[in-house]
């Protein structure tokens, strides 16, 4: 199978494109390089290769060199302009598109070209054509070095980025997927306290119809057996949601009913905290009940940790009829972070909110500090 080069880009076919101009027009108003078909054809053979500097940057300078060096003794290739700044363009281009090493190949093979022409030449050799000539080369060669270091960075940068970007987006999942077990835990302890108590008072009713109403009795003793099954059933499930070491427990899950209790641990832990309720309380089913303390519960935290010191914290809990608003607003310096990893914080606000068709709010407050918002409705569903 033969070879075929990479096709070249259209803004290097561009550029050979313009140094043949140049050879043509050097060739029609210079009269030190003629227009004959053989300088024409040498001016060729030496921009052509100009096309594929980016895909064979080392190739290019290699064919360059010897192209103008096996015409020189019967044209005038070494003497044109267009050669001379096709070696500027072949010295860029090997800087700027390979590697370090055949970069200095490439910029080795060039000095060596020019200071053997001008050894050979006796018109030329001087000094300043010496300082000339390393001056452009030169400032070519670092030219294409700094912008292919510069690309190297910015690759890599860009790189990291994406790479900081995954990492952060799985841990993202990783925390809604630890948050949404741990309110799976507490919704599973929630059904289960409550179908205890249904077995419970079952029986209790089975045995006061046990010799008025036997039929009925019978009917509650297969409810009371079921519910006891399933509750077997339930802490089975429990167990494998539960984390290791953590015990199973069928106690009630807090509720608003609970905030007392908690704002006075927060105060004695040194953060200043008060509470206001307004409107009527209704009676809360005890998912969105849980749903709401752990809301209020995860928002202190926060404040606690990252308001700073002696920051002060409002709680205010507001009924309106279809809907309860939990707002904590705290005067700190801090901002509450983005509970990544642990599966606290924002994400779980997020998730209870969102578990029950409520919606929260969180982020700094006009006046300062940070402020924490949630609307949950009186008869939100579970997805």
């Amino acid at each position: 199978m033969r070879w075929i080069p990479p096709r070249p880009a259209w803004t290097d076919i561009a550029v050979a494109g313009v140094l043949g101009t140049a050879a043509v027009l050097e060739a029609l108003t210079s009269t030190d390089l003629p227009f004959t078909a053989m300088e024409m054809l040498v001016a060729g053979a030496t921009v052509a290769p100009i096309a594929w500097r980016r895909v064979w940057p080392l190739g290019v300078v290699a064919v360059v060199m010897v192209v103008v060096a096996a015409s020189s003794p019967v044209t005038h290739s070494f003497e044109s302009g267009y050669a001379f700044f096709a070696m500027i363009v072949c010295c860029y281009s090997v800087a700027a598109h390979a590697k370090f090493r055949d970069s200095a190949v490439g910029a080795a093979m060039v000095t060596t070209f020019v200071l053997v022409g001008f050894a050979i030449d006796p018109h030329r050799g001087g000094v300043g054509d010496y300082l000339f000539t390393g001056v452009l080369f030169g400032g070519a060669w670092t030219l294409g070095y700094l912008i292919r270091r510069r690309g190297q960075e910015a690759t890599l940068l860009k790189e990291q980025t994406a790479e900081l970007q995954r990492r952060r987006a799985e841990d993202a999942e990783r925390a809604v997927q630890a948050e949404r077990t741990r309110i799976a835990r507490e919704l599973h302890d929630v059904i289960a306290h409550s179908l205890s108590v249904m077995v419970v008072q079952t029986g209790v009713v089975r045995r006061r119809l046990r010799h008025d109403r036997p039929g009925d009795s019978e009917l509650l003793d297969e409810v009371e057996q079921a519910g006891r099954g399933a509750i077997g059933e339930l802490r089975r499930l429990l167990g494998i949601l539960r984390a290791d070491g953590e015990a199973l427990s069928l106690s009630p899950q807090p509720g608003l009913d609970g905030l007392p209790p908690l704002l006075d641990q927060m105060r004695e832990t040194g953060l200043m905290v008060e509470m206001t309720v307004e409107g009527v309380p209704s009676p809360l089913p005890p998912g969105i009940d849980l749903a709401a303390y752990r809301i209020v519960q995860e928002a202190l935290t926060n404040t606690l940790r990252h308001a700073g010191q002696g920051a002060r914290a409002e709680v205010a809990i507001r009924w309106n009829g279809t809907a309860v608003e939990l707002e904590v607003h705290d005067d700190g310096n801090g901002a509450a972070p983005l509970g990544l990893g642990t599966g606290h914080g924002l994400i779980g606000m997020r998730e209870r909110a969102a578990l029950y068709d409520g919606v929260l709010e969180a982020g700094p407050y006009e006046s300062g500090g940070f402020r924490v918002c949630a609307v949950l409705p009186l008869n939100g569903s579970q997805r």
